[in-house]
């Protein structure tokens, strides 16, 4: 009896640490589909501020190279100072950019559980109407939820078409970039916690 009670005893240990290892396995393969489905999102979220990213960081480098074949060739002080310019404006534009685009990732996150929790309503598609980058991230959270088209007949009827880059405000009043709120807004949106989704 007491070999049987210990060979049973093995072989259920043996049993848990396979499924303990399974499930462990089965956590690690959901965290990276979950890390996996997040980056693609914010991908897809702002491909135009990460392209302006890829720009900043482009005229960023090359003034950079600039700026040290102008000082090892002695150019000229109004020359090197123009080099420097264009580099901290290289640097600006990438961290607007991607500023921006987490910005618009928090957008995402909350367009996605107010259309899960109400479907589409205008409402909330007019909540973030008033940049091409908010509605760029309500539509792939549209899509993410199947109701993609809803949300493309309603900016359709609005007004609103692909070439709309500019947000609304820059003709209604321009004078908003100089406000806190409008920095905060557009590149300090609080982080928002999914409730309904993993990514």
């Amino acid at each position: 009896m007491g070999i049987y009670e210990d060979q049973c005893t093995y072989c259920l240990d043996v049993v848990l640490m396979v499924e303990l290892s399974a499930y462990r396995t089965a956590v690690t393969i959901g965290r990276g589909r979950i890390c996996l489905n997040r980056i693609i999102r914010f991908i897809r979220i702002g491909c135009f501020l990460h392209l302006t990213a890829l720009a900043g960081s482009l005229i960023f480098l090359a003034s950079l190279s600039l700026i040290s074949a102008a000082w090892t060739g002695s150019k000229s002080p109004l020359i090197l100072a123009l080099y420097t310019l264009m580099a901290v404006y290289g640097a600006f534009l990438f961290l607007f950019a991607e500023l921006d685009v987490f910005s618009r990732y928090q957008n995402y996150k909350k367009a996605k559980d107010l259309f899960h929790e109400n479907g589409f309503d205008p409402r909330i598609a007019r909540l973030f109407i008033h940049s091409r980058c908010q509605r760029d991230a309500v539509g792939v959270a549209a899509r993410d939820l199947g109701i993609k088209d809803d949300l493309s007949r309603y900016y359709h009827g609005v007004g609103y078409r692909w070439f709309h880059v500019l947000p609304d405000f820059v003709f209604k009043r321009p004078m908003i970039f100089f406000s806190f709120r409008y920095w905060q807004k557009t590149l300090f949106e609080s982080r928002y916690t999914l409730k309904h989704f993993r990514w």
